[in-house]
């Protein structure tokens, strides 16, 4: 790791011969006293790695040097006074980088440098709205609060609007390094064919990195249980102390919906009443439902089948993450959900609402 103090290092670049590859970097952090340390890490390969401890002075740092390429970075500060630790990611790249370090840190003056900042705008101002939202309901700091359905649902909405904004944005800027970031960062936002289609699109620079081939082999693997492909079968823990079988299911049925879910699961719990509407319509045409809860706590997953009238099937191993359904399935997230026909084809996957339903009814109306 290089330790440089800046001021003088900043000073002594004044003096350097100009190049359009020179990436300057000027800096300020909030609250910093002379001789406070910053640190500066960079991406190999999708992990960063440590690589500059800066002295600063009068809260304030210069850096300069050549870069052939852009850079993906981070920094690190922690401010003694308030005992808050400052994070945020920028793009080492040929131009004036201007940082701002602190509560509210800021990134501008370059291309990459200034399409993070505006993504990451978008995006906190959708989440500062979500908090809005959760403050006015809570009553109180001090009382554990459960969300109504109506504002769950409020803030499920926002959830989903800020995850398309990010995917959106992954797909605009997949061929510059931002966007290559992001979809290291957010790819299991996509299905696995979205995926692959995307790694094909990223800068020539990243296309031999060890983090590009593992999200590739991984959505390979996941291409085998995507639409049109057989299910995988499984055999799960029941509720009733018994051992439910997929196929099982499946055989008996003329269509059988997999819901991944959590009683921990703010999102899956605002789904759950169109879950619960869907298998009383359905149910009698031919619908059957599993549910795999990804709860570690007995207790309140069994509660949580209770009291949102979950009368269909329910299996568990109680692993969170770390269970059949991921290893499987590929699945990182939830409510997630699976549909398959009575030939143990898959015919959807991360359904919900109206889309789940409207599926639903064109096979068994």
């Amino acid at each position: 790791m290089k330790t440089k103090n800046l001021f003088i290092s900043g000073l002594i670049g004044l003096f350097a011969s100009c190049s359009s590859q020179n990436c300057k970097i000027e800096g300020t952090v909030e609250n910093a006293k002379d001789g406070d340390t910053l640190y500066l890490a960079r991406m190999s390969d999708g992990n960063f790695a440590p690589t500059d401890t800066i002295i600063l002075h009068q809260g304030k740092f210069t850096l300069q040097e050549k870069c052939d390429s852009t850079i993906i970075a981070s920094f690190f500060f922690y401010d003694q006074e308030s005992n808050e630790v400052y994070s945020n990611i920028f793009f080492m790249e040929k131009g004036n980088i201007q940082l701002n370090i602190g509560p509210e840190g800021r990134v501008s003056g370059t291309e990459n440098n200034d399409i993070y900042q505006e993504i990451t705008d978008s995006i906190y101002a959708l989440h500062e709205r979500m908090s809005n939202i959760y403050a006015r309901q809570a009553p109180s700091d001090t009382v554990e609060y459960s969300p109504d359905e109506k504002t769950e649902q409020e803030l499920v909405a926002l959830e989903q609007q800020s995850n398309r904004f990010v995917t959106e944005s992954v797909k605009k800027y997949i061929d510059k390094p931002v966007g290559y970031f992001l979809f290291l960062s957010c790819y299991n936002m996509f299905t696995p064919q979205e995926v692959l289609e995307l790694s094909q699109k990223v800068s020539p620079h990243y296309k031999n990195s060890n983090a590009l081939k593992y999200i590739e082999e991984d959505a390979e693997r996941n291409n085998m249980t995507s639409n049109g492909q057989s299910f995988i079968d499984i055999t799960i823990p029941s509720m009733d102390g018994g051992k439910l079988k997929l196929s099982d299911i499946i055989r008996n049925n003329k269509l059988t919906l997999v819901d991944c879910w959590a009683s921990w699961c703010g999102p899956c719990r605002a789904e759950m009443p169109n879950v619960v509407s869907l298998y009383e319509k359905y149910h009698k045409k031919g619908l059957e439902i599993v549910g795999i809860s990804f709860d570690e706590d007995e207790t309140a997953w069994k509660n949580a089948v209770k009291t949102m009238h979950m009368t269909w099937p329910q299996a568990s191993e109680l692993r969170s993450w770390d269970n059949i359904m991921t290893q499987k399935y590929g699945v990182t997230s939830i409510p997630y959900t699976i549909l398959i026909d009575s030939n143990g084809t898959i015919i959807g996957q991360q359904l919900r609402g109206e889309e789940l339903e409207n599926t639903v009814k064109q096979y068994l109306e």
